[in-house]
């Protein structure tokens, strides 16, 4: 085999998208100044449940007119978007700031893109959705995806001291997704080198970062750690786009509002399978990130940090997967008894008695 069907080619293109990045522990207290260099004439909270006392903290802080959005929904409904477009329209905000996971992040992003705002992102979740200009929205159990600038935030704040409250299983979830963020990178035909070195460099760090947090819940170095291996992650994946692996998560979600991360928990083991054996150069990038057997070193990580390992564990109907299998196909264009059989394996780890 010759080199050149190892590694990525040396003659690529690659993006260097815009934005401000402040990170660091308590750098919360940073945000009503950042919010203050764009000249709010109004701002929009967008906000999960769990986010309402940070909201609180911010508006207080602010000599502006605010409204609120508190309990976004996951995968982005249709409504909801209606709906905060409709306050938008009514009060006038120019700047919008997220507070939250994916969730509230993917909310404020539909409403940049269809609103004249600027958008600021304070993630409290590993999702790495505020670095990229990918947007997504989901009505009646078809999610629809996109890409455009004008849904980058202007500024990201990372502080992972917002982290701490973030139980077990949400922070294994979100973990699981900025993974398959790099793993996917390392197999994209398009990936430039660039994008791939990052790719490899994000993971170590949210390995390291994972185990750490998990150990100790309210560790913030720990937290740090994996916070910043997150933001590498969702660099990747702005710059590489998606593929397959995404694409299935995506059509999944929107039919049987699955959870995100858990999703990519189970997808991720038998799509690195299936393209370590297609995808001749990502053998050697994975191997380098993940150890001589990468499929292994993914089951292994799963057992280890108790993230669910089926796609049944987590809601997902095997009586439809027919029906999923053909949805997964037509939104990738790929191969249905491709997909059957991904779906197979992720419904049936190893270990699990097979259907």
């Amino acid at each position: 085999m010759s080199r050149s069907s190892e590694t990525p080619s040396l003659d690529f293109t690659h993006d260097q998208l815009p934005g401000r990045v402040v990170f660091g522990a308590g750098r919360l207290h940073d945000a009503p100044g950042e919010i203050m260099t764009l000249n709010p004439t109004g701002v929009l909270f967008i906000g999960g449940a769990h986010d309402s006392n940070t909201i609180n903290e911010l508006t207080g802080a602010l000599d502006v007119p605010v409204e609120t959005i508190i309990g976004v929904r996951p995968h982005v409904p249709a409504e909801a978007v209606r709906g905060a477009l409709g306050i938008v329209d009514r009060s006038q905000p120019n700047v919008v700031v997220t507070v939250g996971g994916g969730s509230a992040t993917g909310l404020g992003k539909m409403i940049a893109r269809e609103r004249d705002v600027a958008l600021i992102a304070l993630p409290t979740t590993y999702a790495g959705s505020e670095m990229t200009p990918i947007w997504g929205t989901t009505e009646d159990g078809a999610k629809q995806t996109g890409r455009s600038l004008r849904v980058l935030p202007r500024v990201v704040i990372y502080d992972p001291e917002l982290t701490i409250g973030l139980p077990k299983a949400v922070t294994v979830n979100s973990a699981f997704n900025a993974l398959a963020h790099c793993v996917e990178a390392l197999w994209i035909p398009d990936t430039s080198p660039i994008t791939a070195e990052a790719a490899v460099g994000a993971i170590g760090s949210i390995l390291a970062g994972v185990e750490n947090v998990v150990a100790r819940l309210d560790d913030v170095h720990a937290r740090a750690q994996l916070l910043y291996g997150a933001h590498r992650a969702g660099t990747v994946l702005a710059s590489a786009g998606t593929g397959l692996l995404h694409k299935t998560a995506h059509v999944l979600g929107g039919m049987f509002d699955l959870d995100h991360g858990a999703m990519y928990a189970a997808l991720t083991p038998p799509m690195v399978d299936h393209h370590l054996e297609t995808v001749p150069y990502a053998r050697q990038r994975l191997t380098e990130a993940l150890g001589a057997n990468p499929r292994a070193a993914f089951d292994e990580l799963a057992i280890r940090l108790g993230a669910p390992r089926s796609l049944e564990e987590i809601g997902f109907p095997p009586g439809r997967l027919r029906e999923a299998a053909e949805a997964v196909a037509r939104h990738a264009d790929a191969d249905i008894a491709e997909i059957d059989a991904l779906l197979v394996a992720a419904l049936n780890p190893p270990g699990k008695e097979q259907r």
